[in-house]
């Protein structure tokens, strides 16, 4: 009996062919940007918060869509970090993509947030790479509250490739609160994500389902991955080919991040097929739809 789709079952990729496939396998297997670039799979590095102050948009934001009033946020002194105390409860139920509705309302990110956003990457980001770059037209922009002990979290571990994104583009992930423990990003370096996706015979389907049903394998996700601890003004910089995941916050403060992709103009050009996401969006991966039709210059 065919297993009920649960996480990301059923939002891998869909191959046209079996030449489309191949395509797709040399592109993952010649993805070594990040080794090629920093030596490693993943770096951390850090930036001028006091001049990209995205605490201050953010908190902007919360007053402007009504999401806190100005006096509940004063009972908390502005911190974000405590955000989960002032809002209902309602807004801090997930979906099952992992989402609340704090996070749906800012996926529209407004003109001062996306003017600095962009500034960030140029200034920061834009030159640790040797050629220019497409990135993320509309950054993500991620809430996790304190959750109960009661609730069932199950950790979904991928890949963004396994949603349909090209395997030659590099995740950048920081957090606007001090990321630790149980309410930051779960993450596995490349080689071992390597030996569970050999493991699943490379094939991005069975990941999926053993992530959600195998309890022996998710054991060794869990052995295997650690937390990631990030302070405010840090980023980090990891392979698209690396598991990672969000977890169950069983801390006592609010997470609230930002994800973002890039690829480099060469890595782009040298794509072997056109990828597009597995979502409700269906966005295709190219200048102008899901990036920036502007590369950012070095």
């Amino acid at each position: 009996m065919k297993k009920p789709n649960i996480g990301h079952m059923g939002m891998t990729p869909i191959f046209k062919s079996k030449k489309d496939q191949r395509s797709f396998i040399e592109d993952w297997n010649n993805s070594d940007v990040m080794k090629n670039v920093f030596k490693k799979d993943s770096i951390f590095g850090s930036y001028d918060f006091k001049r990209f102050n995205f605490q201050k948009i953010i908190i902007k934001e919360l007053l402007n869509l009504k999401i806190v009033s100005p006096e509940s946020f004063k009972e908390i002194n502005s911190d974000l970090a405590n955000l989960h105390k002032i809002i209902s409860e309602k807004d801090k139920e997930i979906d099952d993509n992992e989402i609340n509705n704090i996070s749906k309302q800012f996926y529209t990110n407004d003109k001062s947030f996306l003017k600095m956003y962009k500034s960030f990457l140029q200034e920061v980001i834009a030159p640790l790479f040797p050629d220019r770059i497409y990135f993320q037209k509309q950054p993500t922009i991620r809430f996790n509250f304190p959750s109960s002990q009661s609730f069932k979290y199950n950790r979904r571990f991928h890949s963004d490739i396994m949603l349909g994104h090209p395997p030659k583009e590099i995740n950048l992930w920081f957090s606007l609160t001090d990321a630790f423990s149980s309410n930051s990003l779960r993450f596995i370096n490349l080689e071992r994500s390597k030996l569970f996706f050999d493991e699943c015979k490379n094939n991005y389907d069975i990941l999926a389902e053993k992530v959600q049903y195998d309890e022996g394998f998710k054991k060794k996700l869990d052995l295997k991955s650690h937390s990631i601890d990030i302070k405010y003004g840090q980023y980090f910089l990891f392979d698209s080919r690396c598991l990672h995941c969000t977890q169950r916050n069983t801390t006592n403060k609010t997470r609230i991040s930002i994800d973002i992709r890039v690829i480099q103009d060469v890595d782009y050009k040298s794509l072997s097929r056109k990828y597009t996401g597995t979502g409700r969006r269906k966005s295709e991966f190219k200048p102008g739809d899901y990036y920036h039709s502007k590369r950012l210059k070095l």
